[in-house]
């Protein structure tokens, strides 16, 4: 068993692997500007059985991360959050969120950034920075993200096999490629 082998299934078996998943989730959902899909759809679809468990680290790590980052932008806006963003040079970006959330529907408002390409963390903490009401922006999140890993879990469930089954030993050379196309949209997202 090679190595990309012991860490995929350390993950995917493991209480501690799926607190990590979980962890990684929690971030993704809060600083990282990673989609979490590039790490969990390779491991959904090396083990299908597991797809809906994986699934379930992932979904409680984001509903955290959510939570947390909706706090953050209600109590911390001011004296933390603004700074930073200013910092980071993402108000522009965060106000075009907190553009899409200011109207009457939260739910939908925050259901729609959670599937569509506006930053995810910044409408977290634009929900509260607007003082959204809580239980709406958690039930929104939780049905889009649902939608979106549960999603996920079942076409790995169903396709799993069949998909390791093309890519047979070629595994860790498509792993290799996702990186690589990761790195490219880091290089050409920070440094250009």
């Amino acid at each position: 068993m090679g190595f990309t082998e012991r860490v995929s299934s350390a993950l995917v078996r493991e209480r501690a692997g799926k607190m990590r998943l979980a962890a990684a989730s929690f971030l993704e959902s809060t600083v990282v500007p990673i989609p979490l899909e590039v790490l969990v759809v390779p491991l959904m679809t090396a083990h299908p059985k597991r797809a809906f468990s994986i699934a379930n680290a992932i979904f409680a790590g984001c509903l955290l991360g959510a939570f947390v980052f909706y706090w953050f932008g209600r109590v911390l806006f001011d004296p933390v959050v603004a700074p930073a963003l200013d910092y980071l040079n993402l108000m522009d970006a965060y106000r075009s969120a907190e553009a899409q959330l200011a109207g009457e529907n939260l739910f939908w408002a925050v259901f729609l950034v959670s599937v569509s390409p506006v930053p995810f963390q910044l409408a977290t903490l634009s929900a509260g920075a607007l003082g959204g009401d809580i239980v709406t922006f958690m039930l929104a999140v939780a049905a889009s993200r649902a939608i979106r890993y549960y999603g996920l879990a079942l076409l790995a469930a169903t396709f799993g096999e069949r998909i390791m089954a093309l890519v047979g030993g070629r595994a860790p050379l498509m792993v290799g490629f996702v990186l690589l196309l990761l790195a490219g949209w880091l290089f050409n997202s920070f440094l250009l």
